[in-house]
C-alpha cells in the first residue's frame, strides 16, 4: 500500500516539467458493472485485471452480501453467480460508492426478503429518489430517506415502461438497465435531463456482451426483454480512462509529458475524450492503438468548454484553467453538486485560496488564469477527484498541501506513487 494514503497531508513541491509512462489503472465503472453482472448471472464468471479499489471493494462485498461469491487469485476476480436469485445476507455496506448504492439497490428489487442499502456518511448525502420512485413503479416496494440512501427494496420487478430524470446521474438509468433482463416483462426506460449518457451506453454495450437483448429504438429509450438473463463470461476489464486523464493533466499543468500504455482505442468511456480538451488548450496529442501520449505546452490557453459528456473532468480542467492564459469558463456541470462533495463549490472555495479568480456558476465555473500561488493547503472533502486534481496544480505551483491525500482510494490507490514515478516531489506533513 502507498505510504500516502495515511497521513494527514501531503506537499507536492514544483519540481519542473513531469515525464513517463505508465500503466492507469482499470476502469472503476467497468469493474462495478462487470461485478454486478457476473453475481447475477448463472455460473462461473472470471474478470482479469479488475480494479482494486475502496469503490471496487464495495461492490464485491456488496455481491457477496446478496449471495454470490468472489474468489481473488492472481489478479483475477472468480465470481460464482446467483442466476438473478438473490438472498440478501444483512445490509448491505456501500461505504463511499455512489455506483455501489445505486446498482445494489436496483439489483436488491431482485430479492425476495428486503435489503437496506447504506453507507458512510457522505454516500448518504447522494441523491437516489428518482431511482427509488422508478424501482416503485416497476413493481418493487422501495423506500428511502427523503430521497437520499438508505434505501430499503426488495420483492421483485414486474417490468413495463418508465421515463427517469437522469440529471442527477446517468447511474439511475444504468441500474434499470442492469436488472432489468430479470423482470417479469419487458423494460422499456426512457431517460431525460441533460447527464452523461456514454456511460449509459457502456452499460448497454456490457449487458450485450454478457447476453442480455437490448434494443433502442429511439434516442435514449432503452428496451430490454425480459427472461433473456446474463451468460457467465471471462473479461478482461479495459483501463480507467478517468484515471488516465489525471496523468495526462500532470503532464499538461508542468509542461512534461506523459504517456500512458494501456489505452483502449475503442473504448466508450467519455473521459477518454479529455485529451480533446487538452488539444485546445495547447497541449500534443498523439492516439497510438494502445498508447495516448500528451506534453504540455509552455503556456496553456483558456478555453470555453462543455462538460455535460465528462462531467468527472471538472476538476482537472478548473485547476488547468488556473494556470493558464486567459478566462475559462466551464458549463454543463452543475451534476457534479450531487458528487461525493459539491464539486463545483468546493472547487471555488479552494482555488480562490490559492489566489486564482474564480466565479461560480450554477453549472459550471469561470476561471482566470494566472494569478495561483503557493503556500496554501487545499481541503479535498475526501474526494478523490479534487486531490488528485489538485496534485497537478502543486505540481506547477509551488507550496501547495493537499490534505486528506488517502482519498484517492477510492479509484486510484497508487496515483501519489505513479505521481512520483514521474518526476514529482511529494513529503508527508502533518
Amino acid at each position: 500500500m502507498s505510504g500516502f494514503l495515511d497521513v494527514p497531508a501531503v506537499e507536492v513541491r514544483a519540481a519542473g516539467p513531469l515525464h513517463g509512462t505508465l500503466r492507469a489503472p482499470s476502469s472503476k465503472s467497468l469493474t462495478n458493472r462487470a461485478l454486478l453482472v457476473a453475481a447475477l448471472a448463472e455460473g462461473t464468471s472470471r474478470l482479469d485485471s479488475p480494479l482494486d479499489s475502496d469503490d471496487a471493494q464495495a461492490m464485491r462485498v456488496a455481491i457477496s452480501t446478496l449471495g454470490a461469491t468472489v474468489e481473488e487469485a492472481e489478479g483475477m476476480l472468480t465470481v460464482h453467480g446467483t442466476g438473478g436469485d438473490l438472498v440478501a445476507d444483512g445490509p448491505v455496506d456501500a461505504r463511499l460508492s455512489g455506483t455501489t448504492m445505486r446498482f445494489v439497490a436496483a439489483a436488491a428489487a431482485l430479492s425476495r426478503r428486503r435489503v437496506v442499502v447504506t453507507g458512510a456518511a457522505p454516500l448518504l448525502r447522494r441523491p437516489v429518489g428518482p431511482l427509488t420512485r422508478a424501482l416503485q413503479q416497476l413493481g418493487a416496494t422501495a423506500a428511502d430517506h427523503d430521497g437520499f440512501p438508505p434505501v430499503a427494496v426488495g420483492g421483485g420487478l414486474s417490468g413495463g415502461e418508465i421515463t427517469i430524470d437522469v440529471s442527477a446521474s446517468s447511474q439511475y438509468a444504468s441500474a434499470l438497465l442492469l436488472v432489468a433482463p430479470y423482470a417479469a416483462r419487458d423494460v422499456t426506460v426512457h431517460a431525460r435531463g441533460d447527464a452523461a449518457d456514454a456511460y449509459i451506453d457502456l452499460t448497454v454495450d456490457l449487458m450485450r456482451r454478457w447476453g442480455a437483448d437490448v434494443e433502442q429504438p429511439a434516442a435514449r429509450t432503452w428496451t430490454v426483454r425480459a427472461g433473456r438473463h446474463y451468460v457467465a463470461r471471462n473479461e478482461r476489464v479495459e483501463y480507467d480512462a478517468s484515471a488516465a486523464a489525471h496523468l495526462f493533466t500532470l503532464a499538461a499543468a508542468t509542461g512534461g509529458s506523459v504517456t500512458v500504455t494501456n489505452t483502449a482505442p475503442r473504448t466508450l468511456q467519455p473521459d477518454a475524450r479529455m485529451v480533446d480538451a487538452l488539444a485546445a488548450m495547447g497541449c500534443t496529442v498523439v492516439e497510438e492503438e494502445a498508447a495516448v501520449s500528451v506534453a504540455g505546452p509552455d503556456r496553456l490557453r483558456a478555453v470555453d468548454i462543455d462538460l455535460t459528456a465528462m462531467p468527472d473532468q471538472v476538476a482537472n480542467i478548473a485547476v488547468l484553467a488556473a494556470v493558464a492564459d486567459g478566462t475559462t469558463t466551464i458549463t454543463g456541470a452543475a451534476v457534479t453538486r450531487g458528487h461525493e462533495t459539491d464539486r463545483l463549490h468546493a472547487l471555488a472555495t479552494e482555488l480562490t485560496k490559492a489566489g486564482v479568480h474564480v466565479d461560480e456558476r450554477d453549472d459550471g465555473l469561470v476561471v482566470t488564469g494566472g494569478g495561483a500561488t503557493g503556500d496554501v493547503r487545499l481541503d479535498t472533502y475526501d474526494d478523490h477527484r479534487l486531490a488528485m486534481a489538485f496534485a497537478a496544480l502543486a505540481a506547477a505551483v509551488d507550496g501547495i498541501t493537499i490534505a486528506e491525500p488517502g482519498c484517492v482510494a477510492k479509484t486510484y490507490p497508487g496515483f501519489w506513487d505513479d505521481l512520483v514515478r514521474l518526476g514529482g516531489v511529494v513529503r508527508t506533513v502533518a
